[in-house]
């Protein structure tokens, strides 16, 4: 079957306009390239969200009083900046570590500095997760409320807060809630399928990076019910390489096989894969009842060692399709294939051509 089968097939599938949006916009960038589709993409999803557009709008009368300052020039920084350069005024960017740190062509203000010459501007946070720490500085420096907007919990609530428990069709049933979080990466993801749940369910984490499960650890240490796979999921057991970066980036592949040599690998280490057909025999609790997939690209192999599961207990997925191409189309043809029962939604979740995402919901 050519591509132009496959995409419409999946096109009849899609079950809302936005939905069928995405998938058009997503498909021809594949297909060309062309950057414009994603800009095409942000802008009829993050950018005419309303909780976007009217902070920005508050950023600009605020803009017309005060002199603006980005708080951040990290990745959020930048995100923030490339985001509004068009509509304020920025004055520079202030950071507590402000080594070899760039926000565009900003000029990069130690934050001691900042404070000690501080004159009435307003300071934006950038960051969700370093937010508190930012206030708590800024407020113990003097500087007042109305000096400070937070965008950082803005961009939060469109991105990684939505992420995966933001559907509407995808909300919670009664029962118990299986749930597999492939690439757990942090352990939030887990921390946010509780909140969707009221804490009934239980959720088993597939991180093989061992960096990464410390953070688990971590962030979930007052959450009872999960436990870490340390683990790929892949289309069966094998001896995969695993290019370990600390981070959401860390992947697997096959020894020899698109190995990666970027700078940001810590480690590349061997560990061993399972399907979740194979995983699916040792679980007690009931059937898998949601899948989240978040690979780094293998998501469609794993899939492939899904078909059982998938075909018998019908679970709800949530899938990356953007890390490869091909993936906008192959990994909804295959769902179908497996089960014909499925309606497809997409969603969007940041400001660049990442984190798209396929939600199957059975019919």
């Amino acid at each position: 079957m050519c591509i132009a089968e496959y995409s419409r097939v999946i096109y009849q599938n899609l079950a809302d306009s936005q939905s069928r949006m995405i998938y058009a916009d997503r498909l021809s960038y594949s297909l060309t390239g062309d950057r414009c589709f994603i800009e095409d993409m942000v802008d009829r999803t993050l950018r005419q969200n309303p909780l976007w557009t009217s902070f920005c709008e508050a950023m600009e009368r605020e803009a017309e009083k005060n002199r603006m300052m980005i708080f951040g020039a990290g990745i959020w920084g930048n995100i923030l900046y490339r985001e509004t350069e068009k509509r304020i005024l920025w004055e520079a960017a202030v950071d507590s570590n402000p080594q070899n740190k760039s926000v565009g062509q900003l000029e990069i203000v130690a934050f001691d500095r900042f404070v000690e010459n501080y004159a009435g501007e307003t300071v934006v946070l950038s960051s969700y997760k370093n937010g508190r720490e930012m206030y708590r500085q800024i407020r113990e420096a003097g500087i007042p409320d109305d000096r400070i907007m937070d965008a950082g919990s803005v961009i939060n609530e469109l991105t990684e807060k939505a992420i995966y428990f933001d559907l509407e069709q995808c909300r919670a049933q009664r029962g118990q809630k299986i749930f597999i979080d492939a690439g757990g990466f942090d352990g939030l993801t887990t921390a946010q399928f509780m909140k969707w749940c009221d804490g009934k369910g239980y959720s088993y984490i597939f991180e093989p990076d061992e960096r990464n499960r410390l953070l688990i650890r971590k962030n979930l240490k007052h959450i009872p019910n999960y436990k870490i796979v340390p683990k790929a999921l892949w289309s069966g057991t094998a001896r995969l390489v695993l290019n370990a970066k600390g981070s959401f980036a860390s992947s697997v592949s096959k020894s020899g096989e698109n190995q990666e040599t970027d700078l940001e690998v810590v480690s590349k280490e061997a560990i061993e894969s399972v399907s979740v057909d194979d995983f699916a025999d040792f679980i007690c609790e009931g059937r898998i009842t949601y899948i989240k997939m978040d690979i780094e690209g293998a998501e469609l192999e794993a899939l492939q060692g899904a078909e059982r599961v998938i075909r018998e207990c019908k679970p709800k997925l949530a899938v990356s399709i953007y890390h490869k191409k091909e993936d906008i189309w192959e990994i909804p043809h295959l769902i179908l294939t497996y089960c014909p029962d499925y309606r497809f939604y997409l969603r969007h979740y940041s400001f660049s051509e990442y984190d798209t995402v396929l939600y199957a919901v059975p019919l």
